[in-house]
C-alpha cells in the first residue's frame, strides 16, 4: 500500500476534518501513533478528533494528549486514520462508522494485515506503526514537539518489549535515539511502561502464574485469568497486560498462551513464540492475527472452548517444531 503515498498527502493537504482511530485495548503503538499524528494535523490547522474503543486502558494516561481520546465523536464526511491494525474488527464497536467514513486511511505494519482502508501505508518490516509515523513525518518535514516524540518513542519501545524482543534492529536504536533528542525521556516511558502498575495488578499476576500448565517439556506454557480471578485481585481485565511477558521469560519456552476470559462467550487470547513457531500462524483461522513472534485474537466462545481450539493447535505446531 504504500504506492498510495502521493494520494494520502493530497488528502491532508485537501481535507479538513479528520478522526484518528486506535485499536480495541489499545496500547502505546497505536494509540501513541494516533496522537502525535494528531498534534501533526493539529499544526496544520486540521480538525481532529482522536478515538479508541472502550475501555481506553489507564495505563496509558502518561502519553501525552491522552485526555482528548474519546473526547469528540466522528463527524459526518470526515477522513478516518486509523492505527496499528490489521483488519477493521481491531476497531471493535468504531469498526462499523470507520466503514461510513468517506475515506479511510490506514498507517500500520502488521504482517496479518489484509490491506482495508482506501489509501495506506502499511510496512509489514517495521518494527512497530510509530516507526511508520515517524517515517512520514520526517519526510513531511513536519515539526516534531517533545510530546510527538514521547508518544512515537512510547509507541516504539513497548513494541519492541523494552528493545528487547527480535525487531530492535539498528535504525530502531537509531529512530530511537533521535525522538530523544527531540525530548522524549526514556526513563520516564520505560518507568510508566514497565515498573508503574497497582497492586491489584500484582495479585492477578501471581494468581495467573500460579495456574500456569507446562507441557511438552516446557516447550508450551499456558495459563488463563478468569474472571473469578478479576475479582479476587481487586482487577480490571486491562490489568492482564505483562501476564504473557512473564510467561515468555521460561527458558524452555516455544510458545506460550494467555486465555483472558473477557466476559460472558467472550475469550481473548495472547501468543508469544520462539524459533520457527510463527504466532500470527496460530489464531489466523480464527480471526486472528499479529506477527511472526506476537499474536492475538478475540473469540466468540465461552474459556474451555477457545483453549481447547487454540492449545490444540499450539501443541501440534510445537510437536512440528521438535521434529524438525
Amino acid at each position: 500500500m504504500i504506492e498510495s503515498l502521493p494520494a494520502i498527502t493530497a488528502a491532508l493537504d485537501e481535507q479538513e476534518d479528520f478522526v484518528l482511530v486506535a485499536h480495541q485495548d489499545a496500547d502505546a503503538d497505536s494509540l501513541g501513533s494516533a496522537l502525535a499524528f494528531a498534534e501533526y494535523l493539529d499544526q496544520r490547522g486540521k480538525r481532529v478528533a482522536v478515538l479508541a474503543p472502550k475501555p481506553v486502558p489507564q495505563g496509558l494516561s502518561y502519553l501525552p494528549g491522552f485526555a482528548r481520546v474519546n473526547r469528540e465523536e466522528i463527524s459526518a464526511g470526515s477522513t478516518v486514520i486509523a492505527f496499528d491494525a490489521g483488519s477493521p474488527s481491531r476497531f471493535g464497536d468504531l469498526g462499523p462508522r470507520i466503514a461510513e467514513a468517506p475515506l479511510t486511511i490506514l498507517f500500520d505494519h502488521h504482517i496479518s494485515n489484509d490491506g482495508f482502508g482506501d489509501l495506506g501505508v502499511v510496512d509489514r518490516q517495521a518494527a512497530a506503526t510509530g516507526m511508520v509515523v515517524l517515517s512520514l513525518l520526517q519526510s513531511w518535514g513536519a515539526e516534531i514537539t517533545p510530546d510527538m516524540a514521547t508518544n512515537l518513542y512510547a509507541a516504539i519501545f513497548t513494541d519492541t518489549g523494552g528493545f528487547r524482543h527480535d525487531n530492535t534492529s539498528g535504525p530502531v536504536l537509531h529512530a530511537a535515539a533521535e525522538l530523544v533528542d527531540l525530548g522524549a525521556d526514556p526513563a520516564f516511558v520505560a518507568l510508566r511502561s514497565y515498573k508503574w502498575r497497582p497492586a491489584s495488578t500484582l495479585r492477578l499476576q501471581a494468581l495467573a502464574a500460579s495456574a500456569a500448565r507446562y507441557e511438552l517439556d516446557g516447550r508450551l506454557i499456558w495459563t488463563a485469568v478468569t474472571q473469578r480471578m478479576l475479582r479476587e485481585a481487586g482487577a480490571a481485565l486491562e490489568e492482564t497486560e505483562g501476564i504473557i511477558d512473564l510467561l515468555q521469560t521460561l527458558d524452555t519456552m516455544l510458545c506460550a498462551v494467555l486465555f483472558k476470559e473477557a466476559g460472558e462467550g467472550v475469550t481473548k487470547v495472547s501468543l508469544r513464540t520462539r524459533g520457527r513457531l510463527a504466532a500470527h500462524e496460530l489464531v489466523a483461522d480464527l480471526g486472528g492475527g499479529g506477527h511472526f513472534r506476537a499474536a492475538g485474537a478475540e473469540l466468540h466462545s465461552g474459556l474451555l472452548e477457545a483453549e481447547e481450539a487454540v492449545l490444540r493447535r499450539a501443541r501440534a505446531a510445537v510437536l512440528e517444531a521438535g521434529a524438525e
